[in-house]
C-alpha cells in the first residue's frame, strides 16, 4: 500500500466486513487489520471512531488460496491434439506454457502451488533459472519428475526407476533443488469399470526404503495412490500425502487419521470427466458414480479427523489452472465441510504440507498476504468469486479482476 495510507506510527488500518483467517473457525464480522511494514500487527474489532486507511466493509477478506497438486506443463484442454503437442513441447515452449498457467493461478487469487512433476523436469528447470518469480508472484514447490515402476502408469509425468540400483541410488539421480519427491503407487481410475483397483506399483520394503531416503534428505513425499492396497502401503510406509485416494476405503481413512497423513483428494478431474465430450453414456455414468463416491469419502474423512489439503490436478483433462481451485473448494463444501473449514484446507493445510512456515493464516505476526472478495462469505462464494484486490506483504498487487 502507498505510504499515504499510513498513520503517524507507520501503521495501516484496514476495515474488513468479514474476516476468514484460514484456521477453520467462523468468519469474524466488522474487524480491523492493523498492518505494520509487511506483517499483521494486530486484529481488532472495528468501531466508528477509528480512522481507516482502507475500507473493505462490504467485502470478505481471506488468505490467498493454494493448490497442493498441479501440473504446470499441461493445460486443461480437452483437445487431444493440444494435449499431444504439450507432451512433445520444447523447453522454450514449456517455459511459456508454465508462465501462462502461473498467471492464471495468480489471476484467481492462488498464491502457491505444488507441482506433481513432468517427465522432462521443466518446472524445476524454470524455477532454478528464476523464470517463474519474475512473471507472477506465485510460490512454486517443484519436484523433478514422478518416479514409477517400469511398465506401469506414470510416463506422462515421470520416469521409471532404473533397474539394479537401490532406492537411495535411484532417487539420488534426481535433479538438485527439488522441494519434494513424487512417487506413483497405482494406476489411474477406470471410467469403464466402476471401482476397479490396480495393484500397487511398489512393494512394502521398496516403498519404505524410498520414503526413508527422502525423509533423510528432509524431503516430503507425495504419493499418487488409488485403491485400498496401494494407499495402505503408502500410509504405512510413512508418506506425507496421498494424492487422489479414490476407492481407498474407510479403513485407510482411519489409518490416515492415526498416522497424520495428509489427503489431497483432487475431485475436479472426475467432475471434469463426468462432463467431458466424447464419453459414452455408460462411461459418463461411471464418472458420476466415482465422483459421488469420492465426495462421500471426503465427508467421512472430515468426520474422522483426516487432514485434507486442497489440490485440483490442474492441467489434467478439463481441469483449468487457477479457476479449478475455487471449483474444488465448492466440491469440498458439497462433501459437508463448512465454508471456513474448506478454506482452511485450501490455505493453512496446503501451506503446512508445502512447509511454508505457517503461511496461509491471517494472524498477528504473520505476513500480510490476503485477498478481498466483494460481499459476505455466502454471497462471495455462491458463484465464481470476483477478486477485488490482492495484497502480498501488505502491498497491493496488480492482477486481473475479470473473474
Amino acid at each position: 500500500m502507498p505510504s499515504s495510507f499510513m498513520n503517524a506510527d507507520g501503521e495501516q488500518r484496514v476495515r474488513v466486513g468479514w474476516l476468514i483467517d484460514g484456521l477453520g473457525g467462523p468468519a469474524q464480522k466488522d474487524m480491523v487489520l492493523v498492518i505494520r511494514a509487511d506483517r499483521i500487527a494486530s486484529i481488532e474489532p472495528w468501531h466508528p471512531a477509528q480512522s481507516m486507511a482502507l475500507d473493505f466493509s462490504n467485502a470478505t477478506v481471506l488468505p490467498p488460496l493454494m493448490d497442493a497438486h498441479v501440473h504446470l506443463v499441461f493445460s486443461g484442454s480437452v483437445d487431444p491434439n493440444v494435449r499431444s503437442a504439450q507432451l512433445e513441447q520444447s523447453s522454450v515452449q514449456a517455459q511459456a506454457v508454465i508462465i501462462k498457467h502461473l498467471e492464471q493461478h495468480w489471476r484467481y487469487g492462488v498464491a502457491a502451488v505444488r507441482d506433481g512433476g513432468d517427465r522432462d523436469g521443466a518446472v524445476l528447470r524454470c524455477k532454478q533459472h528464476k523464470f517463474l518469480s519474475a512473471v507472477a508472484p506465485v510460490h512454486v514447490a517443484a519436484t523433478c519428475w514422478a518416479w514409477h515402476v517400469k511398465g506401469r502408469y506414470g510416463k506422462i509425468v515421470g520416469r521409471a526407476l532404473p533397474d539394479n540400483v537401490s532406492p537411495a541410488q535411484a532417487l539420488s539421480l534426481r535433479r538438485e533443488g527439488i522441494d519434494h519427491v513424487k512417487l506413483m503407487q497405482s494406476g489411474i481410475n477406470s471410467i469403464d469399470r466402476f471401482g476397479e483397483q490396480s495393484r500397487p506399483q511398489f512393494g512394502r520394503e521398496e516403498l519404505q526404503a524410498l520414503v526413508a531416503w527422502a525423509h533423510d534428505q528432509m524431503l516430503p513425499v507425495m504419493v499418487h495412490a488409488n485403491g485400498e492396497a496401494a494407499v495402505r502401503l503408502a500410509v504405512e510406509a510413512g508418506c506425507d500425502s496421498i494424492e487422489h485416494g479414490y476407492f481407498m476405503g474407510h479403513d485407510n481413512l482411519k489409518r490416515m487419521a492415526d498416522h497424520g497423513t495428509v489427503w489431497v483428494p483432487t475431485v475436479m478431474p472426475m467432475e471434469a470427466f463426468a462432463q467431458a465430450p466424447g464419453l459414452t453414456a455408460a462411461q459418463r455414468d461411471v464418472a458420476h458414480r466415482t465422483l459421488e463416491h469420492q465426495v462421500d469419502q471426503i465427508s467421512k474423512a472430515h468426520q474422522w479427523g483426516v487432514t485434507i489439503a486442497l489440490g485440483t490436478d490442474a492441467g489434467g483433462l478439463g481441469v483449468d489452472h487457477g479457476v479449478s481451485a475455487w471449483q474444488e473448494l465448492k466440491l469440498l463444501m458439497a462433501a459437508g465441510l463448512p465454508l471456513e473449514v474448506a478454506i482452511h484446507c485450501a490455505t493453512a493445510n496446503v501451506a503446512n504440507l508445502m512447509r511454508l512456515n505457517r503461511s496461509g493464516e491471517l494472524l498477528p505476526g504473520q505476513v500480510a498476504d490476503f485477498i478481498v472478495i466483494p460481499g459476505s462469505p455466502g454471497e462471495a462464494l455462491l458463484e465464481l468469486p470476483q477478486i477485488q484486490a490482492m495484497y502480498l506483504k501488505g502491498q497491493r498487487q496488480n492482477a486481473s479482476t475479470n473473474l
